[in-house]
């Protein structure tokens, strides 16, 4: 007779993670290959950390920095000149004691200019969606072999500090996917949620689906487990030297504990009114990012340790925005503000939220896109291009340098005049801030030690604070 673990087999459970944290659990009772513990205690790091966890507000599509963070007045006259040249009308000025310079678009954001270091000269390598994107969070273009991504990466180093939850959450959909670890352990996986907009009509599924049981009551399940404890701890003893024996019972009482927490976790009713607010949970264009964001907050007071949160794309009634998101190859006057009022609200409210409750100090809090765009497009079209060659993006807590911007790009920002933060760089950075060296942080796969930095990176500490 096949044992429970032949049937279902490591791949196919880690394919199903991307349906939840329920699907998740089930990953983890199913492991051959676990070690000691894998993914439950937390690891020390390298060296002293200036941040515990992650949080990194995703904005997939590439938003345009010409009219968010790096103001271009010379693309005005440009658009007098030159039909390809998109205008940028969107008013700049300086905010907080730094003077740091926001557009108009954020005026939620730009209270909050003293907590944001500010990069305004990022760098990629390439142009493409899909390949930026995978750039971006594994240091490898997508025609190459797939790999872990950087949350798998900060997992594998560090390990896990909830006991309840997984170490690495996507709130919704995004490429690529967090969930698969590829040569890295399987306990490094991740969990990516489903996207509301994706569900069936009118079916009421719950943020978390898979997680609880339909045909068992929790009581049921404690005096399952309560058995099932009994049986392997008498199978331990004389076998105290079974690492795998020892990380398949923490596994089994971890599904159960994760089913109460991680129902708690993803529930904002018991949110204040004032919270929910400020957040702008009850308005339709901020509700869904709001809800994500405070979600990420909830995780991180619970030691998760690192949460992507996707940018939120607009309703069918909005096509155009919709279709294109921060993507605007088109009317990008029109589809930037739209896209920055979805996201302003919530996005000041995480950080507002974070700082008031102490956890902006050792929360690293990370904004941007696969890049950023260009001073225009085809002509009649009014958008913007593809430009991985000067971007902007920001970071917030964790020990980097609030009220700092660094860098520059030229007058159109058509590439990086001063200061360069390659995504190497960036992601050399972040480990540097959770206490993780990018040159030591290494796996062996395929005959060579691989890192997630390949042979590149710096760590920038003019960041640092």
């Amino acid at each position: 007779m096949q044992s429970a673990e032949t049937l279902i087999t490591r791949r196919t459970a880690l394919g199903h993670a991307v349906n939840g944290v329920g699907a998740l659990t089930l990953t983890s009772l199913l492991q051959n290959d676990l070690v000691a513990k894998p993914g439950i205690d937390a690891r020390a790091a390298q060296f002293a950390p200036r941040a515990k966890r992650v949080i990194y507000l995703w904005m997939s599509g590439g938003p345009s920095q010409i009219d968010t963070f790096d103001p271009k007045p010379d693309i005005n006259k440009l658009a007098k000149e030159k039909p390809n040249v998109t205008e940028a009308p969107f008013q700049f000025r300086e905010h907080g004691q730094s003077g740091t310079v926001v557009s108009e678009l954020l005026p939620h954001i730009s209270r909050h200019v003293d907590d944001l270091c500010v990069i305004r000269s990022m760098q990629g390598d390439t142009n493409t969606h899909e390949h930026a994107q995978t750039f971006t969070f594994t240091g490898v273009a997508q025609n190459k072999s797939p790999v872990p991504t950087l949350g798998n990466w900060v997992v594998y180093g560090l390990g896990c500090e909830s006991k309840n939850l997984p170490a690495l959450v996507s709130l919704g959909e995004m490429n690529p996917s967090p969930a698969e670890p590829y040569f890295l352990p399987a306990w490094t996986a991740g969990v990516m949620l489903r996207n509301k907009d994706k569900q069936k009509p009118g079916a009421e599924e719950p943020v978390v689906p898979n997680l609880n049981n339909a045909w068992l009551t929790r009581e049921q399940q404690q005096r399952q487990l309560d058995l099932i404890q009994r049986l392997n701890r008498s199978h331990l003893q004389g076998r105290t030297t079974d690492d795998r024996l020892n990380a398949r019972i923490e596994s089994f009482e971890r599904a159960f504990r994760m089913q109460v927490e991680a129902t708690d976790a993803f529930d904002i009713s018991g949110e204040s009114e004032a919270t929910k607010a400020a957040y702008g949970l009850a308005q339709a264009e901020t509700a869904e990012y709001a809800e994500r964001c405070m979600i990420a907050r909830r995780l991180a007071e619970r030691d998760v340790r690192f949460i992507v949160v996707p940018f939120s794309r607009p309703p069918k009634s909005q096509a155009l925005a919709r279709t294109f998101g921060w993507d605007s190859h088109e009317q990008n006057n029109e589809l930037t503000p739209i896209l920055c009022k979805r996201h302003d609200q919530p996005i000041a409210a995480l950080l507002a939220d974070l700082k008031q409750r102490g956890m902006l100090e050792d929360t690293l809090v990370v904004w941007g896109g696969e890049f950023g765009r260009t001073a225009g497009s085809r002509v009649g079209k009014r958008g913007r291009e593809h430009n991985c060659n000067g971007y902007t993006m920001f970071l917030a807590g964790g020990g980097v340098k609030g009220g700092y911007t660094h860098g520059e790009t030229g007058p159109t920002a058509n590439g990086v005049v001063r200061d360069k933060v390659h995504v190497h760089d960036l992601n050399a950075t972040i480990l540097h801030l959770l206490g993780l060296d990018h040159e030591k942080l290494t796996y062996r796969a395929g005959g060579k030690d691989v890192r997630l930095t390949d042979v590149y990176g710096n760590v920038i500490k003019e960041l640092f604070a």
